[in-house]
């Protein structure tokens, strides 16, 4: 039961960003006619500046699922009840600190965004601002029952509930704008599909997984344990905020609500491109734990990140050649002329983003073993070095500047220090990794690559050309993959899927 949780935890997450991603994409262009790149960008900002407030989850989430799957290894029911009943505990209170950060807050906005923006903009802004602080504090909570499937390697039922959400969101919306609504009506939208999403979370967790929470056996000493481990998961979601929402504020302090409009479509290309990886590895956090506690040997960790690593690349280096030859003319398409600046944001993010994308099952390695305060805190330091280099060019060249910065960090971070931890620290076998990652998916990337180039040159316009471009180009990647790329394993993951729906058709007929 448990491999199929995993098999279909995974394929629906895919199904579930595949469906998001493409909804996204057809639904933004709408958004933009329907709204005006100054409303899409002051929802844009005012999403990134509330965003920073999603870290008061202090990393409960990831500790949850590391702790109930570390009770579940140990058979010890007393002990996960007391442990939940202090992590609700400890939600209830960051509930009551967000929403009051939230409300003390408010009152600085017009000094922040003052310069950038009118006041009839500002006074949108306060509005939206309110409902988002109640927003985040039905976040902090869904969070915690989602964790709690997650440490019991329930990935189906989440994953379900969460395409169905992704299904309903753009169509209310929709009928929302079409109404004469403006933006105030997708945050109002979003607050109550959070409510529905946590009740069905309770009813799951509670009904269907009869999980019980004791508050009679408080463990007080263990929440020194809790937050310790949360605070250094914190610190890492912290870093996460600085780097992928920093941009969008600095563009708009320094140049107003149309330019953050323009740099949020280009930064949310690297956003698709990290939920295709973390569809992959975060499954295996609860699983990563369970051997750690069962002590098991390097070896089989280091065979765990290159098997993720591998099947992650096949992934991220479809995407990345993708855009890297259809980008351009699918932003034109998509946006508009006038808006290419999007492709060369997104591109400046993803290229160096593809090597912490495909390794990211490290972190619950680390997360498991419990060695993740070093690179929370390297982070938190490179983050700040990210600000410094941000702020400084987005001044001498633009927004260009801001995205420039986060690649920069990027690279001194995510690629170079974290790599010398994995291997000194943890005992990763790191050359071993890029060696059995690279040594046959890499080449069949760049060949694919340079045969996409003749594709280019079809002289069909439009996006039937871009379609058929794409086409054409999935079957050239999917053909040097599978022939120089790819391993049996690899390739018995997709024939797998493939020969049971040839022997389900034959058996039907």
């Amino acid at each position: 039961m448990k491999i199929n949780e995993l098999k279909w935890g995974a394929a629906l997450s895919y199904t579930n960003i595949l469906l998001s991603n493409v909804i996204n994409l057809v639904f933004t262009p709408f958004l933009l006619t329907t709204l005006g790149k100054s409303e899409y960008g002051l929802y844009t900002l005012i999403g990134a500046f509330v965003g920073y407030m999603a870290v008061l989850d202090f990393g409960l989430g990831n500790t949850i699922t590391r702790y109930v799957a570390k009770y579940r290894a140990q058979n010890d029911k007393q002990g996960e009840q007391g442990f939940l009943s202090l992590a609700f505990l400890i939600y209830a209170v960051l509930t009551v600190v967000a929403v009051g950060i939230g409300l003390g807050m408010l009152p600085i906005l017009p000094s922040v965004f003052g310069r950038s923006l009118t006041a009839a903009e500002l006074d949108t802004a306060s509005k939206m601002f309110e409902v988002l602080i109640v927003n985040i504090g039905l976040t902090l909570f869904l969070n915690a029952f989602t964790a709690i499937m997650s440490g019991y390697e329930k990935f189906v039922f989440p994953r379900t509930v969460t395409i169905v959400r992704v299904i309903a969101r753009p169509l209310a919306i929709i009928i929302l704008l079409l109404m004469g609504y403006k933006a105030f009506a997708i945050v109002v939208v979003d607050t109550i599909l959070n409510v529905l999403l946590l009740l069905v979370n309770m009813w799951f967790v509670f009904g269907k997984m009869k999980i019980k929470v004791s508050f009679q056996h408080h463990n007080w000493p263990f929440v020194k344990e809790i937050l310790m481990f949360s605070v250094f998961v914190f610190i890492n979601m912290i870093v996460d905020q600085v780097y992928w929402r920093l941009g969008q504020l600095v563009v708009g302090i320094f140049y107003g609500a149309v330019p953050v409009a323009i740099f949020g479509l280009g930064m949310q290309f690297p956003g698709y491109y990290m939920n295709f990886s973390t569809a992959i590895s975060g499954v295996f956090l609860p699983r990563a734990t369970q051997m750690c506690v069962d002590n098991a040997p390097t070896e089989e960790l280091d065979n765990l990140f290159i098997k993720t690593g591998r099947i992650q690349f096949i992934v991220m280096g479809f995407i990345l050649s993708g855009f890297i030859l259809l980008g351009k003319p699918f932003v034109i398409l998509w946006a508009g002329a006038d808006c290419i600046q999007v492709y060369y944001i997104a591109l400046i993010a993803m290229v160096p983003l593809t090597i912490p994308l495909i390794q990211n099952v490290g972190i619950s390695i680390l997360q498991a073993k419990n060695l993740h305060a070093f690179r929370s805190i390297m982070y938190l330091i490179i983050s700040l070095v990210n600000l410094g280099i941000s702020i400084l060019l987005t001044k001498e060249i633009g927004m260009i500047g801001a995205v420039v910065g986060t690649s920069i960090s990027l690279i001194i971070g995510n690629i170079i220090i974290i790599n010398i931890y994995y291997k000194r620290k943890v005992g990763l076998n790191i050359p071993r990794f890029f060696k059995e990652v690279f040594s046959r998916l890499l080449p069949a990337m760049l060949l694919s690559v340079i045969a996409g180039i003749a594709v280019l040159h079809i002289p069909i316009g439009g996006w039937l050309g871009l379609a058929v471009k794409g086409v054409l180009f999935t079957l050239v990647y999917g053909a040097a993959v599978w022939t120089i790329g790819m391993n049996p394993y690899e390739k018995s993951l997709f024939l797998g899927p493939v020969m049971g729906i040839i022997k389900h058709v034959k058996v039907k007929n």
